[in-house]
């Protein structure tokens, strides 16, 4: 598959679902989101030597000059994963880089951790999946009038 975005693929397929997806519509969702992370990990495996490339994963030292946007696609630009999602995973793992937060307020010198695909996944497969399945509660439910 083509994907612009792991996670649109998956929301997409999720939105196109009834509201009350079965557990073989979720599985099969599941093992699409899961085929998009394998393709991943094997574009970055056999990705060309890039100029200046910097591998998933690895720390790297921001540089006067540097901006998010080229750190990312340094990391994932040849991939298909949006740079949106790396930039993100990037903050929030590195919060003592970043003012405030702030994309655009990297402090040089600082030395940051690029995600790994591990870093993806644990995004992307937060939370107990077995009571989402199986269990009996559902006050987290949204409910529509």
């Amino acid at each position: 598959m083509n994907s612009r975005l792991i996670c649109s693929l998956f929301a997409a397929s999720l939105i196109a679902s009834p509201v009350s997806a079965n557990e073989q519509q979720t599985q099969d969702h599941l093992k699409v989101l899961l085929g998009e992370l394998l393709h991943l990990e094997q574009q970055i495996d056999t990705r060309q030597d890039v100029v200046n490339a910097i591998a998933p994963g690895s720390e790297y030292r921001i540089k006067p000059g540097d901006s998010l946007t080229d750190i990312a696609k340094r990391a994932y630009g040849e991939t298909n994963i949006k740079l949106s999602l790396v930039k993100q995973l990037i903050i929030s793992n590195n919060p003592k880089a970043f003012f405030r937060s702030n994309a655009n307020y990297m402090y040089a010198e600082k030395v940051i951790t690029i995600p790994s695909i591990d870093d993806f996944r644990a995004m992307l497969f937060s939370g107990d999946t077995d009571t989402l399945l199986n269990g009996d509660d559902k006050t987290h439910w949204i409910r529509f009038p």
